[in-house]
């Protein structure tokens, strides 16, 4: 815990449950315990999360190490450190619009599919089951570069046969009858460093306590996540999903506990982040292949760990 309080700005990319623990740090006061004054906000729409840490417009974001990667690749040396698991498994789903028995993964094939295209990322693990899967990629109609709530809409209005979304979007289009889950993908490619949270190496090299500080935090949140059902945490983070009802949120949340998307402990497995990076290389993504020890920094995360037992 900080001997004074500290302010600082934090930040997620996109609201949705896959971030479930982060709103649970908030909620539940796991991150003011450590003497951190949080202001709490959303990456406004076409604006870059990397460059808002380089700028010192926010301090901490969830990011993922795809956009680290990415920074690489082009050169820059100050790309964003991670140092600490948001994610471990992928979170997203795909709703067919037609009711699905015994379905399988060919039958992708001669459809027109919409995945996600606020973020060039989701395509590319789900890419790898296809691959795994043995689709033909040129057999499927890619709808891509659409926002969600526009891939949403396209969806309702019968304008695609599958959608590729994570929680609670997908839960509420299966709950209004409107999509019918055909897949999970995280359960597909077992752990992969999905999500993490993202700083700029100026800020570990200035701030070293309150990186720690709010690692031991988020450690807290997840011990949380992981001892409680999805009612009670349903109940904790319902606040930040006013448009949802609560069985939505319960039944999304039991779901992503089931498949095991939260992490026991904040710890970047550098198994998981080598997974993700081959995933985003094979998907050319990105094209380096850097090292675990060049992103991320998992004292901090082994410190809160240590604290805990």
């Amino acid at each position: 815990m900080l001997r004074e309080s500290k302010k600082i700005r934090l930040m997620d990319t996109y609201r949705n449950l896959f971030y479930t623990p982060l709103y649970v740090a908030e909620a539940e006061g796991f991150l003011s315990d450590q003497g951190l004054d949080v202001i709490l906000g959303t990456v406004p729409e076409k604006a870059s999360a990397t460059q808002m840490l380089r700028s010192g417009d926010v301090d901490i974001v969830q990011s993922g190490i795809s956009r680290s990667l990415m920074d690489l690749d082009e050169g820059r040396e100050d790309a964003p450190i991670h140092i600490a698991e948001i994610n471990q498994r992928d979170g997203f789903f795909l709703l067919s619009r037609q009711p699905v028995e015994q379905w399988e993964w060919k039958e992708l094939e001669g459809s027109t599919l919409t995945p996600i295209g606020f973020t060039p990322v989701p395509w590319n693990p789900l890419r790898a089951v296809l691959l795994n899967h043995g689709v033909d990629l040129s057999c499927i109609k890619l709808l891509k570069g659409m926002s969600a709530i526009d891939a949403i809409d396209l969806f309702m209005q019968g304008g695609s046969d599958y959608l590729h979304i994570p929680h609670p979007y997908a839960q509420s289009l299966i709950d209004d009858g409107i999509g019918h889950l055909a897949a999970s993908v995280g359960p597909e490619l077992g752990y992969i460093c999905y999500s993490s949270f993202a700083v700029a190496p100026y800020f570990i090299d200035e701030n070293p306590e309150t990186v720690q500080a709010f690692v031991n935090g988020f450690q807290k949140a997840l011990e949380w996540v992981n001892r409680n059902d999805e009612f009670v945490i349903a109940d904790k983070i319902a606040s930040f999903f006013p448009e949802y009802v609560r069985g939505t949120l319960e039944k999304a949340i039991r779901q992503y506990k089931s498949q095991k998307t939260w992490p026991q402990t904040t710890l970047i497995g550098e198994d998981g982040y080598i997974a993700m990076r081959d995933i985003l290389i094979n998907g050319g993504l990105v094209n380096g292949s850097y090292s675990y020890e060049r992103l991320v920094r998992p004292e901090f995360a082994n410190n809160a760990i240590s604290r805990s037992i």
